[in-house]
């Protein structure tokens, strides 16, 4: 409940229990609620001002231009590659023969149904026989994660491509990613002549570099797609949201609507 009338300044007492002000009538509850109401339509107004160029350079981004659409499709295709075939394994023990397909399913499988035995690892590093296989593995897996990690990134942060930055995240993550792409293919093979030299006739393996170079096809894309769509210097479309800037009775649009109002009252 209000202490004073905010139209005389009366001091309302608690026996004034009625809506009205004793002394000049007003409706102390509704008084000048036009006005607080388009104090605060107003200040949601200019908020929405403020961001709604945000929101024009995020619309943009993504789908703003034919290459725009074409960079979001490109962001997450590399991941699709990594699900192709990378390579082979095969190991034969006394009552056991395995035979398997590498790619980013069977190594997450792997990982979900074998645990992650850490001790164990270590161990394998450490081994005179296997050990420097094991570490090419050990950089392999970590350098494809990495890719996998940074993609996901570089898509997400392809809403911020018209920001002051946007080019350059948009070329560093691509590279990035060929750079990973690589390391993990050259560990990988690295790993397999180790290991087949370490373990004759019980270990070999195969690569298969397809995956690899649709990844690395797929980031370079990438970065020209980037290239292109700056060297064509094209311009952000946004929304003029400028009279929202200004006080309600200063903006062009309420002032020709009184006028209006004036001509059709005279």
């Amino acid at each position: 409940m209000a202490e004073y009338c905010p139209k005389c300044n009366y001091k309302l007492k608690i026996t004034d229990w009625r809506p009205e002000c004793p002394k000049c009538g007003v409706n102390v509850m509704y008084y000048g609620i036009e006005d607080r109401l388009r104090e605060e339509a107003d200040r949601a107004e200019l908020q929405h001002a403020k961001s709604q160029p945000r929101y024009d350079r995020l619309k943009f981004s993504l789908i703003g231009h034919p290459l725009s659409i074409v960079r979001i499709v490109l962001g997450l295709l590399p991941i699709v590659a990594t699900l192709l075939p990378m390579g082979t394994v095969n190991y034969i023990l006394p009552y056991l023969e395995k035979h398997a397909t590498v790619n980013l399913i069977s190594i997450v499988t792997f990982i979900i149904d074998n645990g992650f035995d850490v001790d164990l690892i270590l161990k394998l590093l450490g081994s005179d026989i296997v050990g420097t296989a094991m570490i090419f593995w050990a950089v392999s897996l970590v350098c494809l994660v990495l890719m996998v990690v940074l993609t996901l990134v570089g898509f997400f942060l392809l809403t911020m491509s018209c920001s002051k930055r946007g080019f350059q995240r948009n070329i560093a993550f691509p590279t990035l990613g060929i750079i990973f792409s690589t390391a993990s293919f050259i560990c990988y093979i690295l790993m397999i002549n180790n290991l087949s030299a370490a373990l004759p006739g019980i270990f070999t393996g195969s690569v298969n570099p397809a995956a690899y170079i649709v990844a690395v096809v797929l980031f370079v894309a990438m970065i020209v797609v980037n290239v292109i769509y700056k060297k064509k210097n094209i311009p952000v479309k946004y929304k003029d949201v400028s009279e929202y800037l200004l006080p309600y009775n200063e903006r062009p649009s309420t002032i020709a609507k009184k006028t209006a109002e004036k001509e059709a009252n005279a």
